[in-house]
């Protein structure tokens, strides 16, 4: 009788080593009384591992361990009495950000321990204009490139929603925004050979606010504890006075055109100032001034900066009634003041047919959107000219008129 001989081989099977690290989430309060009942709690996979709030203070940290791989999430907002004040970071745990925001917003990102090869973009300035936003950072030689990924929507860096672009070293001008828009931003550094490194953002910006003819802002605006104003903040303001503002806005009549600035609505009296510049000359138009406006009118010429200085007490959250409202409108030439202009247009705002009225033949018509493109071009060669802009979108436009070799150009409004 043959024996077999039966021989069982146990494989064994190691799992494979995860690394675990602190990771940490910092609560920030710009009043610096804490966050006055808000709170937020911490997932890791979508299992809450903690709840953070803060009860005094103007910083504060948890730390808590994640493995790497692990998505960590905020989750479950509370509100508090004052969240405008909220803001707060997520690093992992070779301290990368992973996300900031303020009360409300979404944080998420991908749990980490190891420090990475390629280094991630070091921000020293970064400032938002009108159209476009001004980067500045330290470069590091192991990076080929800058990755920058933008999106007017909320999403995940990588996920291929957002808008792509490139540049090889710090600084760097962002052009072809749109102003009075929220954008959110993310970056890495490329070190070449498929090697990145982490994403930092995606971090909310907002481009300065343009106001055109005929339009209106209404803005209700926030506590801002590094600004001291109080019934001694100065009458006659200097831009070396104040270089912390609430809100920073332009107007975009043309060059050249007078326009009037309508303020309703309110601030804290003695405490929220809005002031008024024309931009070009320097000269201040409107003071500081507080209080109710009732309808008091701001006139220059040209482009005019309107800001808001806002202290750390109560704002627009705390007291709705605290919302200043600016309407333009601009002048435009009569039939009686030819003699003193190349030409007169109207109706400013247009529906559709756009008149325009010379007493020299007019040469040229272009139409300009607000990124420069030329949207309408035609050759009249007649004292009177209509320039269709039925089929436009709503919007501003740009009207430049050539007649007899010179040029005059109009904003014009489109309902």
């Amino acid at each position: 009788m043959k024996k077999i001989l039966l021989i069982i081989i146990i494989t064994p099977i190691f799992a494979l080593a995860q690394t675990t690290c602190q990771h940490s989430f910092v609560m920030n309060d710009s009043f610096g009384d804490g966050w006055n009942g808000a709170s937020v709690s911490i997932a890791l996979d979508g299992e809450v591992i903690a709840t953070a709030s803060m009860a005094d203070g103007s910083t504060e940290t948890i730390s808590f361990n994640a493995t790497e791989g692990q998505t960590v999430e905020l989750v479950g907002w509370v509100s508090g009495t004052y969240n405008s004040e909220i803001s707060w970071s997520l690093y992992d745990g070779a301290n990368i950000q992973l996300a900031s925001g303020v009360w409300g917003g979404s944080g998420y990102g991908i749990a980490n321990c190891t420090i990475p090869t390629c280094p991630v973009p070091e921000i020293t300035e970064w400032s938002m204009g009108n159209y476009d936003v001004y980067m500045n950072g330290t470069n590091s030689e192991s990076v080929v490139q800058y990755i920058i990924e933008y999106s007017t929507n909320e999403f995940v860096a990588g996920d291929g929603t957002a808008t792509v672009a490139t540049f090889e070293s710090f600084p760097y001008t962002l052009t072809g925004l749109e102003h009075s828009t929220t954008y959110y931003f993310a970056m890495k550094s490329d070190c070449g050979g498929g090697d990145f490194s982490t994403y930092i953002g995606p971090d909310p910006w907002t481009t300065g606010f343009v106001l055109g003819c005929g339009e209106s802002l209404s803005i209700p605006y926030g506590s801002n504890s590094s600004v001291s104003t109080g019934p001694n903040y100065p009458l006659q303001w200097d831009p070396s006075q104040v270089t912390d503002f609430f809100l920073n806005a332009v107007t975009n009549p043309g060059s050249g055109v007078t326009n009037t600035i309508t303020i309703t609505g309110q601030t804290e009296l003695n405490y929220d100032f809005v002031y008024i510049v024309e931009s070009e000359s320097g000269d201040v138009l409107l003071t500081p001034t507080s209080g109710v406006f009732d309808g008091l009118e701001v006139t220059g010429v040209g482009e005019l900066g309107i800001y808001i200085v806002s202290d750390g007490s109560v704002d627009s959250s705390t007291n709705p009634a605290y919302v200043p409202v600016f309407t333009l409108s601009c002048q435009t030439a009569g039939l009686d003041d030819l003699e003193d202009n190349l030409f007169t247009c109207f109706p400013n705002p247009v529906d559709d047919q756009l008149i325009i009225k010379a007493q020299k033949n007019v040469d040229q018509i272009t139409v300009y959107n607000m990124l420069g493109q030329v949207v309408l071009s035609q050759q009249p060669n007649s004292l009177d000219s209509s320039v269709d802009m039925a089929q436009m979108q709503t919007g501003a436009y740009f009207v430049q008129v050539s007649i007899d070799n010179s040029i005059e150009t109009v904003r014009v409004l489109k309902n």
